[in-house]
């Protein structure tokens, strides 16, 4: 054991393959660095302290809403065999809640990196993953594993619900732009809507969901032989899909529209929709902070930068 040990961990997005992915459809999730999470573990005589943005204290009183994370401290040290272990946790997060981000999921790998790290034990993806998902299955109820998978990776995650998640090679020279639309995404809600209309529309709906599908595959080609334009083309595209299923609204338009005017190869939404993040592809980076300063003109709430090579 050290006297203290860090956890790190990062965003996510999803590239493409939003609410397709659901229906069996491929999807593909980029891990974004520049949007980081830390936890810090530090010895303490007595008890385990938490020290975050949503609570500070013992981790006995910890909240309902973050039973997760008490659930996850411990089944990690029960693991490692550490249960009457005392520390102070403190978390520090740049990644925004509720925008399609994965912040819960990056807290999940980043808490379990610094407990192995504290104990100077080696950690293994599959016990990483396994361990993570405590705290999503807590707070998500049924998560696909798309999240922390991506979390705890350095390179973008092809992902088939139940049945593939794999990392890919990548191989793309371009920047991504995110701005945040400043409205919460509502994942809830926004799933319901696709169920609705598959119910209404079923040979429409599926039509967009199988289409998105073949835009992914396509994508992966791009994203492994360095073709930003085409990839643009294909976000674009995804996008439209997007809104047949009614998942966007008139603010991520806008702010789509605008990135598009100012120079980007393609913008969508990235998350659930409704609200949350738009992604726009640049060229190189004198076309990213063209794009980042007309979305922040337009009522972006906060841009992201995020250089791929």
């Amino acid at each position: 054991m050290t006297n203290q040990a860090i956890g790190h961990s990062h965003a996510k997005i999803i590239l493409m393959g939003e609410h397709s992915v659901v229906y069996g459809q491929p999807a593909i999730a980029l891990p974004i660095p520049k949007i980081d999470l830390n936890v810090k573990i530090v010895e303490k005589n007595s008890g385990i302290f938490v020290n975050s943005k949503y609570y500070v204290g013992d981790i006995n009183n910890i909240p309902n809403d973050l039973l997760g994370i008490k659930n996850l401290i411990n089944d990690t040290l029960h693991k490692l065999n550490k249960e009457a272990s005392c520390f102070e946790m403190t978390i520090e997060s740049s990644i925004p809640s509720e925008r399609g981000m994965g912040s819960s999921a990056a807290t999940s790998v980043a808490i379990v990196k610094s407990l192995y790290n504290y104990f100077n034990k080696p950690l293994d993806k599959d016990t990483l993953l396994e361990l993570s998902n405590i705290e999503e299955t807590i707070t998500h109820g049924n998560p696909s594993g798309l999240d922390t998978a991506t979390a705890g990776s350095d390179n973008p995650v092809w992902f088939i619900r139940n049945r593939v998640l794999n990392e890919i090679d990548f191989n793309l020279n371009a920047v991504l732009v995110i701005a945040d639309s400043g409205i919460k995404g509502r994942t809830d809600i926004a799933i319901n809507y696709v169920k609705q209309q598959l119910t209404h529309k079923n040979k429409e709906t599926m039509g967009s969901i199988k289409h998105i599908g073949e835009l992914v595959t396509k994508a992966k080609h791009d994203i492994e032989n360095d073709n930003p334009c085409e990839l643009g083309l294909l976000m674009s595209e995804n996008q439209k899909e997007l809104k047949n299923l009614k998942v966007s609204n008139d603010k991520i338009d806008e702010l789509v529209e605008i990135a598009n005017r100012n120079g980007s190869l393609g913008t969508k939404l990235t998350g659930s929709g409704l609200g949350g993040c738009i992604i726009a592809l640049a060229k190189d980076m004198n076309d990213a902070k063209t794009i980042e300063n007309a979305l922040l003109k337009a009522g972006a709430l906060e841009t992201w930068i995020q250089p791929f090579n």
